[in-house]
């Protein structure tokens, strides 16, 4: 039986870079090599794509940019039919010539990206192009599902109950030799349900807890604007919660949605969490780069919790599945929610169309349980039909209109 050659890609151009290397890595160890043959797939933060076996080891990614010479690099051309990734310079040459027609053969690609020009239909606008059967949320699905603003505007006419937000640019706060900073952060604090601290500070497109800030006054808050914007173009202000928990729910798409059991995550101050509770705990160091880490599955948290309402749990998937469907999400994802323990009401916060892990610890603890072999596996085949499906539509209606 041929095995289906599966892309594994990695990397990009995104803050969260290590974190997509270490997600990808884990998927790779735990695919199905009966049935599939990962191909691993790394564009460095340069954007430049490779292709090659030594990517499988950890310690390549550490003496990058040496290392890279040992592998092919490759493009995706966004041209339908060409059945793969073209090689623009073999492994240990210098000279392109000779391999500029050469093909890796590729039947499906499986983006494992977090953030900026990978997670965010980036990529998939150019799978898209190549016509290539790729796992993961389309373009659309995608880009709404990394504007944290656009999430909740939509989610919330599903019925989904949401925080009041204001979204804040850095072209305005650039203004004026920056006063424009000066009244933002005062029309922020002018408005409804913003008059009282603390208030949350995170950039719009970005995950992993990376640029976010619970600030506690005007200065802190100025800051916070400031240090938002130099990871995105836009900023979130939020009202903070005095008694919350959060609670995360994984969503699987393989061909009607399905939710995992929630999850309680556990900071390691008792606040909100931050990149190192994430992904620097359990096993990771900040001496060794990020790369020994467990990644999402590093992080301290409590699976289907016995202390949280039956009544709760099911709100959350509930909830949980309606975002995931309301936003045309597909493969897997995971939604987090912040439950306020004063009003006994869960909102939702945002959605990760390629969460850290893909959560498979959720799955795992689910009842019953969804191995991650198995998981990758539906996403794979479910994948493959819903390129059968779109193959069908008609596209070319011929010249009518010239004459």
């Amino acid at each position: 039986m041929k095995r289906t050659r599966v892309a594994v890609m990695f990397g990009g151009r995104s803050v969260e870079h290590e974190i997509s290397i270490i997600s990808a890595l884990q998927l790779i160890r735990a695919i199905d090599v009966v049935n599939y043959e990962p191909v691993p797939v790394y564009i460095a933060p340069t954007g430049r794509w490779y292709c090659g076996e030594q990517l499988l080891d950890q310690s390549f990614y550490k003496r990058m940019p040496d290392s890279l010479s040992s592998v092919d690099e490759v493009i995706l051309m966004p041209v339908p039919n060409l059945g793969g990734l073209q090689i623009l310079r073999a492994a240990n040459t210098t000279d392109a010539s000779s391999e500029a027609r050469t093909l890796i053969p590729i039947d499906l690609y499986f983006p494992c990206f977090h953030g900026t020009y990978g997670e965010d239909g980036c990529i998939q606008g150019l799978m898209e192009m190549a016509e290539v059967t790729y796992t993961g949320s389309r373009v659309l699905a995608s880009a709404l599902s990394m504007s944290k603003q656009h999430c909740k505007d939509i989610v919330s006419k599903y019925g989904v109950p949401v925080l009041p937000s204001q979204v804040v640019y850095k072209a305005e706060s650039q203004k004026d030799l920056g006063k424009g900073l000066v009244a933002m952060s005062k029309r922020i604090r002018e408005a409804e349900g913003f008059q009282k601290f603390p208030l949350f500070v995170k950039p719009c497109n970005l995950g992993s807890s990376i640029g976010v800030a619970r600030v506690t006054n005007a200065q802190e808050l100025d800051a916070a604007l400031v240090q938002a914007f130099k990871f995105d173009m836009c900023a979130m202000v939020e009202p903070c919660l005095d008694k919350k928990l959060e609670i995360n729910v994984s969503v699987l798409d393989a061909g009607e949605p399905i939710a995992s059991v929630p999850e309680i995550p556990v900071s390691s101050s008792g606040k909100e969490l931050t990149y190192e509770d994430k992904y620097m705990r359990g096993g990771g160091s900040k001496k060794g780069g990020g790369l020994e880490s467990q990644g999402m599955a590093a992080l301290t948290r409590i699976i289907d919790p016995p202390d949280l309402a039956v009544e709760m749990k099911e709100r959350a998937r509930d909830f949980a599945k309606k975002a995931f469907q309301a936003l045309g999400c597909s493969g897997v994802a995971r939604i987090d929610f912040m439950l306020d323990l004063e009003s006994d009401t869960l909102y939702f916060n945002e959605i990760n169309p390629l969460p850290g892990s893909l959560s498979f610890y959720l799955w795992m603890g689910s009842h019953p349980p969804v191995f991650y072999t198995d998981m990758l596996s539906r996403i794979i085949e479910h994948a493959k039909s819903q390129q059968t499906e779109r193959a069908s539509l008609n596209r070319d209606i011929g010249f009518k209109a010239m004459k």
